[in-house]
Parts: C-alpha cells; sequence; structure tokens
C-alpha cells in the first residue's frame, strides 16, 4: 500500500493542520497558486456556511486562518466579519465545557456578534450522539461531507495537484470503507470500526439506542444499550457487547435486587422459547450497578446464503429479544 502521512500523522492536531492548510487554500490571493486547491478551500467554506443556513458572501475577498487561539481548534474569519469556529475531532469527543467556553472567548474578549459567528464541530471518525454538541449551538460536519468535497469532480482534479490532499482523502475514505464493512465482511473477520458501523445502522433502523466504548479489566468493547422498560420494581435493558447479546438489570446493591436480578432471569429464560430465542444464565452474576441477568444463547447476527449479515433478519431477532421484555411484563393471566 502506499505510504499515507496520515497513517502516522494520528493526532488531531495533524487534523488541525490540514484544515488549516485547506482552509488557507481559500484566500482569494492563492487562487493564482493553483485553481483547484483554491476551489476546494472555497467548497469546504460554502459547505461550512450552507451546515449553518447562512448565506455565502458573494465575494470572499479575505480569508485568516488561527491554529489554536485560547484552545480553539481553528478560528476561521471570513472578511474580517464572520468567524468560523471549528472544534475538530477525529474519533474522540466534546468534554467538559468547551465548546461554549470557544463561542463565549470569541463574542466576548473578539467582539464578534452572534450573527457572526459559525460555530462547527468537525468529526472525522464515529459518535453515536451528537445532541450536546447540537445543544451548543453547533453545526456537524461529518467525514461524509468531507468525502462529499473530496470525492467531486473539482475534489479529484485538486487531489492530483497535492500528495497531501490526496493522502488525506485515502485516510477517510478508508475510516468510511472500514466503518461500513459490516456489509462485507464475514462475522468472524470484524473488525473494530465494522462494530461503529452496524451499531450506527441499528440505531437508525430501531430509532434508538447508544453505542460506546465500555473499559473494563479484559480491555473493553464496544456496547449498544437500548430498549429501556421495567417496572416500580427496577429497571431493565438489552445490550450488545459485540458478540454477546446481555438481557441486563439497574441493581442498587441491596438484597432485594439480587432477588430481582434471580426472577427476571427465571423469567426472561422461560419467556424466550415463546419468541424463538434461547437464553442462558451468565458464567456468573457480577456485581454493581449494571448486571447481566441473562444472555442470549445464539448467534444474534444472522448471515445469508453468502456468509454476509443478513441486517433485516437480524433486526428481528433483536426485535424478538424487545418483545420478550414485553411478555414478562404483561399481567400472569388470571
Amino acid at each position: 500500500m502506499k505510504p499515507n502521512i496520515f497513517h502516522f500523522a494520528t493526532s488531531e492536531l495533524s487534523q488541525d493542520a490540514i484544515l488549516c492548510w485547506l482552509l488557507s487554500w481559500a484566500k482569494p490571493e492563492n487562487q493564482i497558486e493553483d485553481q483547484d486547491l483554491h476551489q476546494i478551500g472555497v467548497d469546504l467554506l460554502i459547505l461550512i456556511h450552507k451546515l449553518a443556513k447562512v448565506v455565502v458572501p458573494h465575494k470572499i475577498s479575505s480569508v485568516e486562518v488561527r491554529k489554536q487561539p485560547a484552545n480553539i481548534d481553528v478560528l476561521c474569519i471570513i472578511n474580517r466579519k464572520t468567524a468560523i469556529i471549528i472544534e475538530d475531532k477525529s474519533g474522540s469527543k466534546q468534554h467538559s465545557d468547551q465548546l461554549p467556553r470557544y463561542k463565549d472567548h470569541v463574542l466576548k474578549e473578539l467582539g464578534f456578534s452572534a450573527n457572526d459567528v459559525i460555530p462547527v464541530y468537525i468529526q472525522t471518525g464515529d459518535e453515536s450522539d451528537y445532541s450536546e454538541v447540537v445543544k451548543h449551538g453547533y453545526f456537524v460536519l461529518k467525514r461524509g461531507d468531507l468525502l462529499g468535497i473530496l470525492e467531486s469532480d473539482k475534489g479529484v482534479a485538486a487531489r492530483k495537484k497535492s500528495d497531501i490532499l490526496d493522502n488525506f482523502w485515502a485516510h477517510l475514505r478508508q475510516i468510511d470503507d472500514d466503518v461500513h464493512s459490516y456489509m462485507n465482511l464475514p462475522l468472524k473477520e470484524w473488525i473494530w470500526n465494522s462494530w461503529k458501523g452496524f451499531y450506527s445502522h441499528l440505531q437508525n433502523a430501531l430509532g434508538e439506542g447508544t453505542w460506546d466504548y465500555v473499559p473494563n479489566h479484559s480491555g473493553g468493547f464496544l456496547g449498544f444499550w437500548w430498549y429501556h422498560t421495567g417496572n416500580d420494581d427496577c429497571e431493565i435493558y438489552l445490550q450488545l457487547e459485540q458478540e454477546k447479546f446481555c438481557f441486563k438489570i439497574v441493581m442498587d446493591g441491596t438484597e432485594k435486587s439480587c432477588e430481582l436480578r434471580k426472577h427476571w432471569h427465571d423469567l426472561v429464560v422461560s419467556k424466550c422459547p415463546g419468541r424463538g430465542l434461547r437464553a442462558r444464565k451468565p458464567a456468573r452474576f457480577g456485581s454493581g450497578e449494571y448486571v447481566t441477568f441473562a444472555i442470549l444463547d445464539q448467534e444474534y447476527r444472522v448471515v445469508d446464503k453468502h456468509g454476509l449479515l443478513d441486517f433485516e433478519a437480524t433486526i428481528r431477532i433483536l426485535e424478538a429479544a424487545q418483545s420478550v421484555l414485553d411478555d414478562c411484563l404483561l399481567p400472569p393471566a388470571q
């Protein structure tokens, strides 16, 4: 495989640099240097304005790019009037109060009006939930948006002019292909990013759910949890731990919780056959707040005749498990 600088320059600071470099090409004086690279820089600015539903300036007369002012990843000032705040992520998530703090700096310290600030959250990795980002008034620009620019006719022309840009495109394209690999790899060959793509697809298909990395003493896993239900006594829900399908209960550490754990285990194991499923007891009942009380005793990912994931059939297995929880909550027959 052709060496790619972004396979080695993996930090978000490296991605900050490529974004600064790309935006700098949008400067009008750089048009004479290379029209194709200039146009891609302009196209990125146009995309940012469109995401924010802000009218694109009729003429871009000046572009000022600042890196790390007051810890802002990238600050791009257009026509000395509009400030674009870029918080740049390559798989990590926003933390603490960084997003509102950056806006406050631009508004209060630099003196821009609220109508002239465009806060953008660029994510070239994957996240389960952007609600906190949107809550703080940021517009989300994803990997697919960047690929849309770089794989357009103008993007292809610009990539031929620059190994840097072509490397960045190849890096993003590889991530995207890896995330979608759950559709064309046998189950045993799935990689970390395959699970991210699978969980994201589940989230969209089910209309609910959250996925994230869950650390533990064994090295952790990517988990997907959804269908929170229960009664006055406790909360129960479903969780995928990659290959493992778990029925979970939220416990408060009391003796009653232990009784509820056994009650729900017995109930779920007895109700599963009615929905065409099998469940068993975990190797041991753990302790803590979120405890597995039963495990699906079968492969929940259905494959087609080619040995690849049958997504629709897999969804039916998940929905059957949801129905098991519903059945458990029904009042006993009189």
